[in-house]
């Protein structure tokens, strides 16, 4: 049973990381009417979440899930689409636009001036360093995880179903 949900959360994990990419391309962009696509964007992948997790209930369960597994295959949906996202990041500020990165981490330094945070060479050296493909990437991956936990922990309560007792 555990490698039908991995199975299931892989391929289901395309369509996550699909819109997950969807997303960070569109909030690359300097305009307010993606940005709003974006955040749409963003809250369509919780009802997708759901809506996968619930259809994963029905058609591989018949219809009865407790919450830890509910919780598993949120997560791992969740999961394998950050990795899909977080290889296409890798790839956008790689190669197709390799001054993104340049320009958010100018963004992050007015940010500490507004806030007056004292940024000393070595903050700033180790700001330089997140802030290259491959470690904003995994960075991405690791707050995603987070990301994918919390949504985990939230939906699995929604999704769970206990077998009747009646039954």
């Amino acid at each position: 049973m555990q490698s039908t949900s991995t199975k299931s959360a892989m391929m289901n994990g395309l369509w996550i990381g699909l819109l997950l990419s969807l997303k960070f391309i569109l909030s690359t962009q300097k305009s307010n009417t993606l940005s709003i696509i974006s955040l749409v964007i963003s809250i369509s992948i919780v009802f997708v979440l759901y809506k996968m997790a619930l259809a994963y209930r029905e058609k591989e369960l018949n219809s009865i899930i407790d919450y830890k597994k509910a919780f598993n295959y949120i997560f791992q949906l969740y999961f394998f689409g950050s990795i899909i996202s977080s290889s296409v990041m890798l790839v956008y500020t790689a190669y197709l636009s390799p001054s993104y990165l340049d320009f958010y981490l100018g963004e992050t330094m007015k940010f500490y001036q507004i806030l007056k945070i004292p940024v000393d060479d070595i903050t700033y050296n180790f700001l330089e360093k997140i802030f290259k493909p491959a470690p904003f990437a995994l960075g991405n991956l690791f707050s995603s995880t987070i990301v994918g936990t919390f949504w985990g922990l939230i939906l699995a309560t929604f999704v769970k179903k206990e077998k009747n007792i009646f039954e």
